[in-house]
């Protein structure tokens, strides 16, 4: 008897009615049985007996569900489901060392699914790339986040940076849980935490290596014969703890967080096919956070020059244009998400201008100290969304007179731009002694500045629910 019931998830067709009374159970909680008749409540009691009606597990459904591997969308009903009898191995999309992927027609009364050989499932899998999706999928609705940077941008080091804040902070001071919801698919990120945050010497040097094309960042996976690759997510679950205000609408506003970062080679013009189709979570990002490294651009470097001795600004570095970059991201966006030419998305782009730490002289403004108030007696902290603004006012303002092609870029890509200041570091690097040119950081020094803001700003400012609030 299939226990995936409930009334979120049964809008998913109009035909659906009860085999015993013939009531229409397309928007009312039912139970279907082996054979695939559906059951209203009073008739699944009557049909199946007192003693043998299951009880129902709590379980919302989303009406629809998106893969965050491959973003196809299907009922939730449609979503397959990972044998777990050690004999059930083969599976066509994804191998013959992977256990075959079914749609079930038996489930144990708490809700499983049952394979071929009776044994009970425990993990779901999509429709069509077949790869594993974490129950809180079909739960919980996903925020998309795509990450857009040039190689050597830092993108990894901002990653590590934000989701170690995210952990560390969100329980403290916002009352909100940031937890792993599939280890073994944030595993790289989690690598990269050990790595700035967990070492066993604070002083010893230590750096994040480049992102690679190839390796742990993609599944390869055989659709209709073809082999393709698609960036592999980090999940995050994002809900509140006892402690919040709205604890009770937990259920109604947690989030999936599905962050993706891609090398920065991954932009080039090219380098996305129907192959590596590994841009393609452009088309359903909510966010897009561009990650521009004034370090890399010499008008920025001959500013940095007398206010900082940061080797990242030495003379003779490589220097890379980065708006050829943001063009081509914006071009997919357009083009995954159905758009024109010269349409500007609505979804909000953030430019994170990195490295702060370098440049804050620049700017008339503190940038050093978090953009949050302390709620006094409430035991809360809200986001300060005015000195936010004011912020990206100030640095579109400077990049308007060093940089302008970034701005005009930006926003010929989008409706709402906001510009951030992030210093994943905190610090300056300094030269390691293995290798030429590379720079590595002491754990000790690191002290990350506004990495959680383009989170908790788009909490606020475009998700509902009240998990974050703002000053004032």
């Amino acid at each position: 008897m299939s226990m995936l019931t409930g009334t979120n998830g049964a809008a998913a067709a109009a035909s659906k009615r009860c085999g015993r009374c013939g009531k229409d159970v397309s928007n009312l909680p039912r139970t279907k049985d082996a054979a695939g008749v559906y059951y209203c409540d009073p008739c699944a009691a009557a049909h199946f007996g007192a003693v043998a009606a299951p009880a129902k597990p709590t379980l919302r459904l989303l009406t629809k569900i998106t893969c965050p591997h491959c973003w196809y969308v299907c009922l939730p009903e449609d979503v397959l489901w990972v044998s777990s009898h050690p004999d059930l191995m083969g599976d066509p999309v994804l191998g013959d060392d992977q256990p075959a992927r079914f749609l079930p027609s038996r489930f144990t009364v708490g809700g499983q699914a049952l394979d071929a050989h009776s044994t009970p499932c425990h993990q779901m899998a999509c429709p069509r790339c077949h790869l594993r999706i974490p129950r809180e999928v079909v739960e919980n609705h996903p925020l998309f986040i795509s990450v857009i940077g040039g190689p050597a941008s830092g993108k990894s080091n901002f990653l590590a940076a934000m989701v170690w804040k995210l952990r560390e902070g969100l329980p403290k001071k916002f009352s909100l849980s940031w937890l792993d919801i599939d280890p073994a698919a944030n595993h790289l990120i989690n690598g990269y935490e050990e790595q700035l945050f967990l070492t066993a010497d604070p002083d010893a040097l230590t750096y994040i290596a480049k992102t690679e094309e190839q390796g742990d960042i993609y599944d390869v996976v055989k659709i209709a014969g073809q082999s393709t690759a698609f960036t592999r997510p980090f999940l995050f679950s994002l809900r509140p703890t006892p402690t919040h205000p709205h604890f009770h609408q937990a259920a109604n506003i947690a989030r999936v967080m599905c962050l993706y970062d891609n090398a920065g080679e991954s932009y080039l013009p090219g380098a996305d096919s129907p192959a590596r189709p590994v841009t393609q979570h452009l088309g359903k990002a909510q966010l897009i956070l561009f990650l521009f490294d004034p370090t890399q651009d010499p008008r920025m470097r001959a500013k940095c020059t007398p206010i900082s001795t940061d080797p990242q600004i030495k003379s003779g570095r490589k220097t890379v244009r980065q708006e050829p970059l943001l063009n081509e991201a914006a071009a997919r966006l357009r083009r995954y998400s159905g758009l024109g030419p010269q349409d500007r998305t609505q979804r909000p782009l953030m430019v994170l201008v990195s490295k702060s730490d370098i440049w804050a002289p620049l700017l008339d403004e503190d940038i050093t100290t978090e953009p949050f108030v302390e709620a006094g007696d409430e035991g809360h902290t809200h986001v300060d969304i005015a000195r936010i603004d004011r912020v990206s006012s100030k640095i579109r303002q400077l990049l308007l007179a060093t940089t302008p092609e970034i701005v005009a870029t930006a926003e010929a890509v989008a409706k709402t731009v906001i510009y951030v200041p992030i210093s994943a570091l905190g610090h300056a690097p300094e030269a390691h002694p293995s290798a030429e040119n590379l720079l590595a950081i002491r754990p000790r020094d690191i002290h990350p500045h506004w990495v959680t803001v383009p989170v908790l700003y788009s909490l606020v400012r475009w998700t509902t629910g009240g998990m974050v609030s703002a000053a004032g």
